[in-house]
């Protein structure tokens, strides 16, 4: 049994709906939610394969080459198995179809302490997110924060995919996302927690990133 072939029945054991590209076994779908599929071409196989997010109509969806840590790091002299680079990407379109998120408690504590040492300055900061908890908070590079708003520099920011969430602070005491916080924060992170005066349990809310309420729980 030669590399392909290998790879291949890894594959049908693990994802027995797989779909053949033209009978050949190294070019193949998996059906994902919505009318999507994962369309994974390793015919170069130890070389990197070609991947790609595609419609039920074959149109292409969104190239993902570039945003899956297995994928940057690709090596050919130890390349992962594809199973475990379909899983991957996988795990990554589910975290993004995700609308609920836990936050740890001692972290949010630690921001309450330093929301209460600024105020009434706001404070904004990254989120980073793994399996779906938020565990530590970043400053990101060109951070900006005045007396009612703050924003930082997206453009500025290395590739982490874990950063998928904001928090920063309303010293206002309005726990709801202006139109700023929308448009300069909210966008370009799925999980985003506003922390308002007095700065307790009772003062949080999170959302999405269009600026919709969404649900969040805080574990020890």
């Amino acid at each position: 049994m030669n590399l392909i072939e290998n790879q291949y029945e890894k594959i049908i054991e693990f994802y027995p709906n797989v779909i053949l590209e033209n009978n050949i076994i190294s070019h193949v779908k998996i059906p994902l939610k919505k009318d999507y599929f994962l369309e994974i071409n390793y015919s170069r196989y130890p070389k990197k394969p070609i991947v790609g997010l595609i419609r039920s109509d074959n149109r292409a969806y969104r190239k993902i080459d570039k945003i899956i840590p297995l994928l940057n790091s690709w090596e050919k002299r130890n390349p992962p198995s594809i199973v475990d680079l379909i899983s991957e990407i996988i795990t990554f379109i589910n975290d993004l179809e995700s609308e609920h998120i836990k936050i740890k408690k001692d972290l949010l504590n630690g921001f309450f302490a330093l929301c209460r040492n600024q105020h009434p300055k706001e404070i904004l900061f990254l989120l980073r997110i793994t399996n779906g908890i938020a565990t530590e908070t970043i400053l990101p590079p060109g951070t900006q924060t005045y007396k009612h708003s703050g924003s930082f520099s997206p453009s500025r920011l290395s590739l982490d995919l874990s950063l998928k969430g904001s928090i920063h602070s309303h010293p206002s005491g309005n726990p709801y996302p202006s139109l700023v916080d929308i448009n300069r924060v909210f966008k370009t992170k799925q999980f985003n927690f506003i922390i308002a005066f007095p700065y307790n349990l009772s003062s949080i809310k999170c959302f999405n990133s269009r600026g919709e309420e969404i649900e969040f729980t805080i574990i020890d």
